[in-house]
């Protein structure tokens, strides 16, 4: 970042080499352009020592919006990140002069660039967009008026930048240089790379991938407990998204990406009993794929959630592998197994995929119950059927092992309990045993601890009495 910065603002004093001073040239400008000029000398030349002390991007990038602030005398700075093919576009890092920063509660949840045309034409164009008073834009662009009344804007500078990422510095209510956006141009260059340099620290914070991705078109997404993406450059965990919404509509369409699916569909999938938010929810479907598809491009650089004609769908470039789909097919290929010792081996590789309930952040919620429902009723039937094989291979230690999980994962499974209380009365550990009788009795319902003092009651060979003498 130093020697950008060295090149950057070394281009900056060399282009005001006009204004020395015993000059005809100087002539040519008024008195207002000259001040304008040497301040903003001196102020890239006291920014450019101040941000050398720095390496952080975040510091780097707060340090130039308040600057720019200042300079312009707006009481409000800050970077709006746009998305044009999504048509949505918000607040990345700001500074406010107020220290009452009311900053997320005047903007939406997702701006809409179509709501903003001079915006959009400012950005297409790469000029920079300046309105002394939002008033002149009200009998033309009526919904962007409406947004600047929404977000207390007088007046207002931007200055785009680009290419990847897009966007715009923003001065609110500027009051100095108005129609003079030269310095903006500058701070906007070194926000850009501030937000790129970012961009790669977040990437190599990401851990490293798993072994069976051998290209960057291959992906491993894990649904068993929180969700989880992997490819060649990282692993992406559902917190980094930092929407519970973004990780709802992603995780839809990874489970239903045969084909595309419209806004209105997915919110009608996901939330069907807000028919009075459908409006508002259908529009912001575009803010939360635009989300995801910021957090995913840490990790790879193709998009996994791409805009069709009818909606939006997942990237067919991409060759997925989910967990669902391998606890599947070790299942099918431990039915057909023939010898004992490589089923067992693959029941320990089915079991130890599932990590919880599918995209446990959400599994009580009817668009995803159903495949929730499924695949836990699979892994009892998974892992009684292991336990069962241990236990009659007299692999004490291992039913231990895996009951024990099994009743973390699966606190309702009566077999796996009563299989863990059975192998550590063979390993002489009536202790341990009774402990667990008493947590069985904690977890389970009336009904079915019931049904597990029955299984111990058939067999005489137990002792029943200790077992049970809190009973």
């Amino acid at each position: 970042m130093a020697n950008f910065l060295t090149s950057l603002f070394g281009r900056a004093e060399k282009k005001e080499e006009p204004l020395q001073p015993v000059s005809g040239l100087l002539q040519e400008y008024d008195e207002e352009y000259i001040r304008y000029c040497i301040e903003q000398e001196q102020v890239v030349s006291a920014l450019e020592a101040s941000l050398h002390t720095s390496d952080d991007p975040k510091e780097i990038a707060m340090q130039t919006l308040k600057v720019a602030c200042s300079f312009y005398g707006g009481n409000w700075a800050g970077i709006l990140e746009v998305d044009l093919d999504l048509d949505v576009w918000n607040p990345l890092w700001w500074f406010n002069m107020s220290k009452q920063d009311r900053t997320m509660r005047l903007f939406g949840e997702f701006e809409i660039a179509k709501f903003m045309p001079n915006w959009v034409q400012s950005l297409k164009s790469g000029t920079p967009i300046i309105i002394p008073d939002a008033k002149t834009v009200r009998k033309d662009h009526p919904e962007e008026y409406e947004v600047y009344k929404r977000l207390e804007v007088g007046s207002v500078i931007g200055v785009p930048f680009g290419p990847n990422p897009v966007g715009f510095l923003a001065i609110r209510n500027p009051t100095r240089h108005i129609n003079r956006p030269s310095m903006m141009s500058i701070l906007a260059y070194v926000l850009h790379r501030a937000m790129a340099q970012q961009k790669t620290i977040d990437s190599s914070k990401l851990t490293l991938s798993a072994d069976e991705i051998q290209s960057d078109r291959d992906i491993i997404i894990n649904f068993f407990g929180s969700m989880e993406i992997q490819t060649s450059q990282g692993v992406l965990k559902e917190r980094d998204f930092n929407s519970p919404k973004s990780s709802r509509v992603a995780t839809y369409l990874l489970l239903n990406r045969k084909s595309a699916h419209a806004a209105w569909e997915i919110v009608e999938a996901l939330w069907p009993d807000e028919p009075e938010k459908m409006d508002t929810l259908t529009t912001y479907i575009r803010g939360y794929i635009h989300t995801f598809r910021k957090a995913f491009s840490l990790i790879s650089e193709y998009p996994l959630i791409e805009t069709a004609a009818n909606g939006y769908q997942i990237n067919h470039d991409f060759h997925i592998m989910t967990d669902l789909e391998k606890f599947d097919l070790l299942w099918e290929q431990a039915q057909h197994s023939v010898s004992t010792t490589h089923k067992v081996d693959l029941l320990k590789q089915a079991v130890e995929l599932y990590r919880g309930h599918v995209f446990e952040n959400a599994c009580d919620e009817h668009w995803v119950i159903g495949t929730v429902t499924h695949y836990k009723t699979r892994y009892i039937g998974i892992v009684n059927e292991l336990l069962s094989t241990l236990m009659a291979a007299g692999d004490y230690a291992g039913v231990q092992r895996y009951a024990t999980r099994a009743i973390e994962l699966t606190p309702e499974n009566i077999k796996a309990y009563y299989l863990l209380v059975y192998a550590m009365l063979k390993l002489n550990c009536l202790e341990l045993a009774k402990n667990e009788i008493a947590h069985a009795k904690k977890n389970l319902t009336n009904e079915e601890f019931a049904a597990l003092k029955k299984l111990f009651l058939v067999d005489s060979s137990l002792p029943h009495a200790a077992l049970f003498d809190a009973e």
